[in-house]
C-alpha cells in the first residue's frame, strides 16, 4: 500500500536514534522539512526553524480552539504551534508510527500530555467527529497523501464553520508539461523516490480548483520555492549534512536523500516544481 511505503521511507533510520535524542526542555529538534534558506551554507536546523517561523508569522491564526497538525512528524512543529497560539488542545497525526511514539513520549516529558496528543493514522481518513477543529495546519506532508484532494474533503468535514486550513506544499511548476515525456520521466523519478502519488502532480490552477471543490475559499497562495529548493539542494551536498544523515538514517537513506536534494534543486530551476504556502477557509 502507498501509506506503508511512505511510513517505510520516513521510519528508515528511526531506530538508530537514542531514547534521549530529544532533549526534554527543547521544542525545536527533530525537523523533517526542506527549510527556508538564505543560502546553502547555513545549518539545516537554522533553515528549518526559519520555515517554521515563516509559517507561524504569516498564518494570521487568532484565538484557535482545537488544532489539528497533519503529517506532524516528530511533533516539532506541533509543540511550537501550541506554545505560540495557545489553543485549548492540539492533535497531531502522522502515518509513521515511530514518529508518534516519540512525540507522545516527549509530550509526557514536557507535561503536556493532556493538551498535546499524537495519533498514528492516515490524514485522508480523519476519524474525528464533524467540526472537531478550528484550524488544520501541515508542513509538506500533503504531497504524500493518497490523494491530496481526498485529504481536502476530509479536512473540510472535521473543520468548524469558517475554520482554516494552512499548508506548505509541493506542486509542479508552470513549465511542467504532462505531454512531454522528458518532463514526465524526471518528475516521475523524483516522485517515486520521495513516494508522491501521480494524482498530486498539480499546478497552481488545479490545486486551487481542488480546494474550491472541497468547500474552501482561498485566503492566500504564496510561492516561496526560491527560498526552499536551492538552499536545500546546496546544503544536501555538504560533508556535515552527509555525516549527520549517515549517522541517523544509514547509507541507503542517506544516498536517496542526497540525490533528492540535488534533483529538487535542478527541477526547481527548470520550472518543473514549486513550493507553496496556502491558507484556505471553510465556506
Amino acid at each position: 500500500m502507498h501509506e506503508k511505503k511512505v511510513e517505510k521511507f520516513y521510519s528508515t533510520g528511526s531506530k538508530r536514534r537514542k531514547p534521549d535524542y530529544f532533549k526534554i526542555k527543547q521544542f525545536d529538534d527533530g525537523f523533517l522539512s526542506f527549510g527556508y534558506w538564505k543560502s546553502g551554507r547555513e545549518s539545516y536546523l537554522r533553515a528549518t526553524r526559519r520555515l517554521l517561523d515563516y509559517v507561524i508569522i504569516n498564518s494570521g491564526i487568532k484565538n484557535p480552539n482545537r488544532m489539528l497538525n497533519v503529517a506532524c512528524g516528530y511533533g516539532t512543529e506541533t509543540f511550537a504551534y501550541f506554545k505560540k497560539f495557545k489553543p485549548k488542545f492540539i492533535q497531531g497525526i502522522d502515518i509513521t508510527k515511530m514518529h508518534t511514539i516519540y512525540a507522545n513520549n516527549k509530550a509526557k516529558m514536557l507535561g503536556l500530555a493532556k493538551s498535546v496528543r499524537f495519533k498514528h493514522g492516515d490524514a485522508c481518513k480523519l476519524d474525528f467527529p464533524e467540526k472537531s477543529f478550528s484550524h488544520i495546519i501541515g508542513v509538506e506532508g500533503p504531497a504524500h497523501f493518497n490523494t491530496r484532494e481526498e485529504f481536502f474533503r476530509a479536512a473540510n468535514r472535521v473543520l468548524e464553520d469558517d475554520g482554516e486550513l494552512l499548508l506548505t506544499d509541493i506542486i509542479v511548476g508552470p513549465k511542467f508539461n504532462k505531454k512531454n515525456p522528458i518532463h514526465n520521466a524526471v518528475v516521475k523519478f523524483v516522485a517515486r523516490t520521495w513516494v508522491c502519488p501521480k494524482a498530486n502532480w498539480t499546478k497552481e490552477k488545479e490545486y486551487i480548483a481542488q480546494l474550491k471543490r472541497a468547500g474552501f475559499n482561498i485566503k492566500f497562495f504564496k510561492k516561496i520555492g526560491k527560498r526552499v529548493y536551492p538552499g536545500y539542494a546546496r546544503n544536501g551536498f555538504t560533508l556535515r549534512t552527509f555525516r549527520i544523515r549517515l549517522k541517523q538514517r544509514g547509507f541507503f537513506a542517506t544516498f536517496a536523500l542526497t540525490f533528492i536534494s540535488l534533483m529538487l534543486g535542478v527541477i526547481y530551476k527548470t520550472g518543473y516544481m514549486e513550493y507553496i504556502y496556502v491558507k484556505a477557509q471553510k465556506c
